[in-house]
């Protein structure tokens, strides 16, 4: 999962932001074109999905095409009043967002929600559990795991140890999980199973991408990590990743 908190401070967000509001009708009347602050999350995010982190793709129908997603639902029983308020988008690949997380967005407790809210400020009383990676950190919430299932060897998420059970953090963390099928890939979890296929795709190619650094990390093997990060192009391609920050942090265990 990929730290997008650097997308509010971005040279370019301003600038986006007066453009967005330039065509945006009065009162919202209409939906906004909130797809140009597309390739700004892009940029952010080195062209992945902040959420499964999966390379996205230029085709409209592809289930890893980048999507622009309302984080917190603009349905009328949900949050309509944040419909054009760009703090409350989200940059996800098709699959998160349409088939994982939908209209989808649970609170803590039911009655805090701010349906009348108009700025995302509104919501500070809220406890949702589910967090935007754009707001907080996701390495405050989750470890990798390099695990072998009967699916295959696969990279997935699980809860922080350093996070209390029951903790409201503890709920948000497996809430993430959960929802967006990026673990426990034993239980069915996933809405169908050409999601599940798909997620699980997913997640075998980035235990490919990351097993051999993680197996040097692991075992302090100073050559083997040398001949890893001396390769330019190959170093490169791991810093797009949010995971490489995990593995430099040692947030990790191969099971």
């Amino acid at each position: 999962m990929i730290d997008m908190s650097g997308i509010f401070s971005h040279n370019d967000y301003n600038d986006t932001v007066v453009k967005f509001n330039e065509f945006k009708t009065p009162n919202c009347s209409s939906d906004c074109n909130w797809s140009i602050f597309q390739d700004l999350h892009k940029s952010v995010s080195n062209n992945k999905c902040p959420i499964c982190e999966v390379e996205l793709v230029e085709s409209p129908n592809h289930p890893y095409s980048a999507t622009i997603d309302h984080f917190r639902p603009k349905a009328s029983d949900m949050y309509p009043g944040l419909k054009c308020e760009p703090k409350n988008y989200i940059l996800m690949c098709s699959l998160c967002n349409n088939r994982y997380k939908a209209a989808k967005f649970p609170l803590l407790d039911e009655t805090k929600r701010a349906t009348k809210a108009k700025t995302i400020t509104d919501t500070r009383c809220e406890q949702p559990l589910l967090f935007n990676p754009a707001e907080e950190k996701p390495l405050d919430f989750f470890e990798l795991v390099f695990r072998i299932t009967e699916a295959g060897n696969i990279l997935e998420l699980k809860r922080n140890p350093k996070i209390p059970k029951n903790s409201y953090h503890y709920r948000r963390s497996a809430e993430m999980i959960k929802l967006f099928g990026l673990g426990y890939v034993h239980k069915d979890i996933h809405p169908d199973e050409d999601s599940k296929a798909l997620r699980l795709d997913v997640l075998r190619l980035h235990n490919l991408v990351f097993i051999e650094l993680a197996q040097a990390i692991r075992d302090n093997n100073i050559k083997a990590l040398a001949l890893i990060l001396q390769d330019k192009n190959r170093k490169e391609m791991l810093k797009k990743y949010g995971f490489f920050e995990f593995l430099k942090k040692k947030q990790f265990s191969i099971q």
